[in-house]
């Protein structure tokens, strides 16, 4: 069900308490929170999504691995990197002087999207996780707490370091046969980081970080009118508040009934990914310069190259992340939005699986662009072998980014007012 009404017959309702309830995020179900032990979590009883977990001492967890994480992040950023060893000649690089490279050859875009995923993001992270643990620990309340953690929840699909790690290896793969590449103390400090923000993620319960910045998670006018979600902070917020001011009272971000204009937007979008799907995968990605010869390499020669080489594990992960997940994940979307449109009511379970499966496999495709940057800033020997960036890059970074925003526009509640007869879109 897309939503719940609840008639309280007892006092009248405030406008703000706390209540032991959840609304699903992904159906809408309105279901009353119950004790669970230790080990085990409360799964929603109409789409099986996972409401919550009882596993306690989380917070306090995080808080200290949200230190561990800010000196490992200044570690792997400032210490050599890798080092690629050609003959007599030697390459050293910092994890971000892929970034520098792609701006000195005016790569503006594909800079903008490297910086801002291994870098922006998950630095705003760690200072967020500082922020809001550190003081929850001594339980002090700071300024800003509820506008920091709703823009934690809002970049966490953005932070892409372990994408980055994955993209490590493919690199490290392909250059193999032509040099000898060497780990650093920042690439150790790296591999450690990206296993600290992974547990950090892991022991952060957003509900009882909401609960303990504000108790409320019940906001209602009256105590019989339905109540929506918070996509944010998941409180429970009525039909009037959302039509009179469209914002959720407990963190201040932009709530509806549904996603305005969900489908056209992501119809859209998904529109635009495929337009640009075909260049990405036609065109070459990089340019390899070696003793005057110059070739070319596309998403899929470097597929045949890896085979070629018996690299099957290496072959078998670039295809899926570069090749068949954007494809699955436009016609996953094409087909959830088609389903919507057409009012179909069957399998609802599993395209809410399909869904929750493009948001969680979408940010891997980006590990070409980040071995694109990888080979840009460590292959740089002049005449003796040399890589450049190529157009079809950035729009392959674009069909990720536009495929992901696609997925945030979608509200798969839609897929479950069809069964309830509603109309909301």
């Amino acid at each position: 069900m897309a939503e719940q009404q609840f008639s309280d017959t007892q006092d009248e309702q405030p406008y703000a308490q706390q209540r032991d309830w959840l609304l699903c995020h992904s159906c809408g179900e309105l279901q009353k929170v119950v004790s669970i032990s230790p080990r085990h979590q409360m799964v929603c009883c109409n789409c099986d999504e996972v409401l919550h977990s009882a596993e306690p001492r989380r917070l306090e967890l995080a808080s200290a691995l949200s230190v561990t994480a800010l000196i490992l992040f200044i570690c792997a950023n400032t210490l050599p990197f890798l080092t690629l060893d050609v003959g007599s000649q030697s390459q050293t690089v910092t994890i971000l002087d892929g970034f520098f490279a792609l701006l000195e050859r005016q790569q503006w875009i594909l800079a903008g999207v490297v910086i801002t995923t291994i870098f922006l993001f998950p630095l705003i992270e760690i200072f967020a996780f500082l922020y809001l643990l550190i003081p929850y620990s001594y339980n002090r309340h700071l300024p800003g707490q509820r506008i920091v953690l709703r823009w934690l929840v809002i970049a966490e699909s953005w932070s892409m370091l372990e994408v980055f790690m994955l993209a490590m290896v493919v690199g490290s793969v392909k250059m193999a046969d032509m040099a000898v590449l060497h780990l650093d103390e920042g690439a150790y400090t790296f591999f450690a980081l990206v296993a600290v923000l992974i547990l950090t993620f892991v022991k952060l319960n957003r509900r009882h970080l909401w609960s303990w910045i504000n108790t409320n998670n019940y906001f209602s006018m009256s105590p019989d009118e339905i109540v929506y979600d918070c996509r944010i902070c998941h409180a429970m917020v009525g039909e009037s508040i959302i039509d009179r001011t469209h914002e959720c009272p407990r963190c201040h971000s932009e709530i509806h009934r549904r996603i305005p204009h969900s489908l056209q937007k992501s119809t859209a979008l998904v529109i635009a990914a495929a337009v640009l799907y075909v260049p990405a995968n036609v065109l070459p990605i990089m340019t390899y310069s070696t003793l005057g010869e110059t070739e070319t390499d596309t998403i899929f020669s470097g597929v045949v190259e890896l085979i070629q080489q018996e690299l099957w594990g290496v072959a078998i992960i670039v295809f899926t992340a570069s090749i068949l997940v954007p494809m699955a994940k436009l016609i996953i979307l094409s087909y959830l939005i088609w389903s919507v449109k057409a009012g179909v009511k069957r399998g609802a379970k599993q395209r809410a699986f399909l869904f929750k499966l493009t948001e969680i496999v979408g940010r891997w495709s980006m590990v070409d662009v980040y071995v694109v940057t990888i080979f840009v800033s460590l292959v740089q020997f002049g005449f003796v072998y040399t890589v450049e960036p190529e157009a079809a890059i950035i729009a392959f970074g674009a069909v990720v980014i536009l495929t992901m925003v696609a997925a945030e526009a979608f509200d798969p509640r839609l897929i479950w007012d069809v069964l309830d007869d509603k109309n909301s879109r």
